[in-house]
């Protein structure tokens, strides 16, 4: 058996999944990032609980994948930076490994996502991806050439802290102006509480606290100020997407995050954005096709899941199992 666990800010979700990949158990659990001893005893609990559910033992549990938000060192599993859960190089994998006697697989969960949208998709999948993550913040995991691609530092593919409008609001990073803060949930929600305090007229004014989900729902009513700014979201996450595919000419982009969650509406703003530039330009015509676009799929935990692929593949490694292809390409 193996595990894949997603430490997000809010949430820790584990699933069990056999040797063929499938799901067999699944355990959600509140995340406590008070202290690093509090979000380990967590996830732990969240493990057991899932195994439990899964009639697993811990002697059938061959490794355990994480995705976590942060600059993760995956040979280490030092997790630096991540802020919001309050650690900064903590050897995350080193206390979950002493916490549960399990070799740990620790990645940055978007990076862990794009594993698993990439896995998700069989083997004649797209072997250039990326997962792009609108929630809370943007960033996108790439997978090049059937590799996960990690970059220098372990920080490619954060497309949130490109700067977009240099005069725009202020990041959490300390710049303005970056992607995230005209794209992702907060930003949505902010400019939807700008729009009722600016006096215009629009059901959002009857909302009561103003979320990215209030935005895109008063949207699909029809309401034209909302339109304005799912219109406006669409067409700056459209441009960013873009720069993506002419910088790594990949062949199929997977969005996901809690902003998607406005489903097929959300979408259909990006790809005006994108037949517009395709009516203006030969070169975005051949590379920003429509129905390479696509969501994540409902129900699944993708963090989670790629997590679990991961350990799937350091536990062949670790084996030194000589008995076929591995899912993904060793990461680089």
């Amino acid at each position: 058996m193996l595990i894949g666990l997603d430490i997000g800010g809010t949430k820790t979700e584990a699933i069990v999944l056999d040797p063929a990949l499938h799901a067999r158990g699944h355990a959600t659990r509140s995340t406590n990032s008070r202290t690093p001893a509090h979000l380990v005893e967590g996830a732990v609990q969240t493990i057991l609980e899932a195994m439990e559910q899964a009639g697993a033992a811990r002697g059938q549990v061959a490794m355990v994948g994480v995705g976590i938000p942060g600059q993760v060192e995956p040979e280490t599993g030092e997790v630096r930076l991540a802020v919001n859960l309050h650690l900064t190089a903590f050897p995350l994998g080193a206390a979950l490994e002493e916490a549960l006697q399990v070799p740990c697989r620790v990645e940055n969960d978007v990076r862990a996502a794009a594993v698993g949208a990439y896995r998700s998709g069989g083997r004649g999948a797209a072997r250039n991806l990326a997962y792009v993550n609108v929630g809370t913040g943007v960033s996108a995991g790439l997978i090049l050439e059937g590799k996960l691609y990690r970059g220098a530092h372990g920080m490619a593919g954060e497309i949130g802290h490109i700067i977009t409008e240099p005069d725009g609001p202020l990041c959490n990073c300390g710049a303005r102006g970056c992607l995230e803060t005209l794209v992702a949930g907060p930003a949505i929600a902010r400019m939807g509480q700008e729009v009722v305090e600016a006096g215009e007229e629009t059901v959002l004014q009857n909302a009561g606290t103003i979320t990215a989900e209030a935005v895109y729902e008063a949207a699909a009513s029809g309401d034209g100020v909302a339109l304005r700014i799912t219109e406006q979201v669409g067409t700056t996450l459209g441009r960013a997407l873009h720069a993506l595919v002419m910088s790594y000419d990949v062949e199929r982009i997977v969005l996901g995050g809690g902003v998607t969650g406005a489903g097929e509406f959300f979408l259909e703003a990006i790809r005006r954005a994108w037949a517009r530039e395709r009516a203006q330009s030969a070169l975005a015509r051949a590379l920003l096709r429509p129905e390479m676009l696509c969501l994540t799929e409902q129900g699944r935990n993708m963090v989670a899941y790629g997590a679990g692929v991961l350990a799937a593949e350091a536990a062949r490694y670790v084996s030194a199992s000589a008995d076929g292809s591995p899912f993904l390409t060793q990461t680089s």
